[in-house]
């Protein structure tokens, strides 16, 4: 059993290492904004459920990563506006980091 834990251990940190500290935001997402209300569906389609997620040795740096992340992938799925549901931080004890995981829906603006 003890050989299971190792194992999941370790692939538990892989999967962490993949997490980006640094997510540069892109041209096409710098229109995406962030509303803490979900928008009138008279102006505003919701497209779907999206996640943005980041880790680094500070919290304000994996906050900022994952909401680049959040909203990059809002505008590849052709979003304008997101919304933030659940904000959530873990710490990660073995690598010194915290990683930040924020859920929410991508909307696009009705024409």
């Amino acid at each position: 059993m003890s050989h299971i834990k190792v194992l999941l251990l370790f692939f538990l940190a892989g999967c962490a290492a993949e997490l980006p500290e640094h997510v540069v935001l892109q041209p096409s997402a710098e229109s995406v904004a962030i509303a803490m209300e979900p928008p009138s569906p008279n102006t505003y389609e919701l497209i779907g459920r999206i996640i943005g997620e980041a880790a680094a040795n500070d919290l304000d740096a994996a906050e900022q990563a994952a909401r680049s992340d959040l909203r990059n992938r809002a505008a590849a799925m052709g979003a304008s506006l997101v919304t933030i549901d659940e904000d959530l931080g873990e710490p990660m004890p073995l690598r010194d980091k915290t990683k930040v995981k924020l859920v929410g829906r991508a909307y696009k603006s009705v024409d």
